[in-house]
């Protein structure tokens, strides 16, 4: 019995041990089988990257000449101006000095002696230069900008219509509608100078058809005029948009965007308006605008002219900002510069630049001094970020 209980003990001594050794066998293989997974995996990964690196060198047309640079990659260029700050001061140093330079050197020395002259075709040709230089802000973007390698980038030149309807359709007969407006205001508190009959621009053109050799009535007159301002309704935003254009594309697609940068939405929008009033202080001096028979002449004319830019500068910076075009500005201005003489031909008098009824007197003007309340107070609860690309 003792010799059975022996070889049963031992039996079960190499069962276990066979057991065990068979366990260790398993783990070794396990490790090893993962081990070649592993290295499989990692073998499929090289070959893998490899194969997309060779894919994207075949579309990569630029790696033949990487070879001959050096290994580091120069740095990302930052747009030039918007994180300099003395760039961008030297920038509008410089527009500011072109721009009123230039046009007042001008204005003075060639157009004033001109337009005092007296005489009949020397006062026409200081109105043509006087047109010509309405490009001189235009000319003095285009110099700042090639002069300090700024380029066009953000000129403002695109026509984005469809998604900015409203504005677009607001500067093409918004400010033709405030004009007319403002004339229907001046005409109710002034009705004794209303005349439907445009007895003295019947009379003024009469005398000149006449020096001409022309023979005319005053009901022709009448209707080819009333006929023309229609038309004038519909196509005064582009009838000077040429001039608008060197205005708008110097004080609102360039200098507006700087300052907004500078010193924030509200004092960007009124001084790019002062900019552009004052920019007419020459002329405004020899009585081309607003005349010269007042008091205090021409101090009182020039301040007239510089609040009649901030008001008028106001809603075309706010349509400037909120499309991120030149365009609806553009359209507006224009249809002021067309417009804004055209009431005071129903006049016994000839209206009054201070009063009315061009949209320059306090009276006619006050449907563009609650348009540009409205549109400062829209900007001030709706700001705009200024943009760093």
């Amino acid at each position: 019995m003792a010799e059975l209980r022996k070889k049963s003990e031992t039996e079960e001594n190499r069962k276990k041990e066979s057991e065990q050794s068979m366990v260790a066998e398993e783990s070794t293989n396990t490790e090893e089988t993962d081990s070649i997974v592993v290295q499989e995996m990692d073998s499929d990964n090289d070959s893998s990257e490899d194969n997309d690196a060779s894919v994207s060198n075949a579309f990569d047309i630029t790696g033949k000449f990487r070879q001959a640079q050096p290994k580091e990659q120069p740095k990302k260029r930052e747009l030039i101006g918007v994180t300099d700050k003395k760039v961008e001061n030297k920038r509008i140093l410089m527009f500011i000095v072109l721009c009123f330079g230039v046009a007042w050197f001008m204005e003075i020395f060639g157009v004033t002696p001109m337009y005092q002259s007296g005489d009949v075709d020397m006062v026409k040709e200081a109105a043509d230069m006087i047109s010509q230089l309405m490009l001189t802000p235009a000319l003095a973007v285009l110099v700042v900008r090639i002069a300090t390698r700024e380029g066009l980038v953000k000129s403002g030149f695109q026509f984005n219509f469809l998604e900015h309807r409203f504005l677009f359709l607001f500067g093409w007969f918004g400010t033709t509608a405030l004009t007319f407006l403002g004339a229907v205001i001046y005409f109710l508190v002034f009705r004794n100078n209303f005349d439907p009959n445009m007895t003295s621009f019947v009379s003024s053109y009469s005398e000149k058809a006449a020096f001409a050799g022309a023979q005319t009535n005053a009901v022709d007159i009448v209707a080819a005029y009333k006929t023309d301002l229609l038309v004038k309704v519909f196509t005064a935003a582009v009838l000077d948009i040429i001039n608008s254009f060197g205005e708008e594309w110097g004080f609102r697609a360039y200098l507006l965007p700087k300052l907004f940068r500078k010193v924030g939405t509200i004092p960007a929008m009124l001084l790019s308006g002062l900019a552009s009033g004052l920019w007419y202080a020459p002329l405004v001096a020899i009585g081309y605008y607003y005349g010269s028979g007042n008091a205090g002449f021409p101090i009182v004319n020039i301040i007239a002219m510089c609040i009649f830019g901030m008001v008028t500068g106001v809603i075309y910076s706010f349509l400037c900002l909120r499309t991120g075009s030149i365009f609806p500005s553009v359209f507006a201005h224009s249809a002021v510069n067309v417009m804004m003489s055209q009431a005071a031909l129903f006049t016994f008098d000839g209206g009054n630049f201070f009063v009315g009824p061009a949209p320059t007197g306090i009276l006619s003007g006050l449907p563009f001094i609650i348009t540009a309340v409205i549109c400062l107070v829209y900007m001030h609860r709706h700001p705009i970020q200024a943009s760093t690309e």
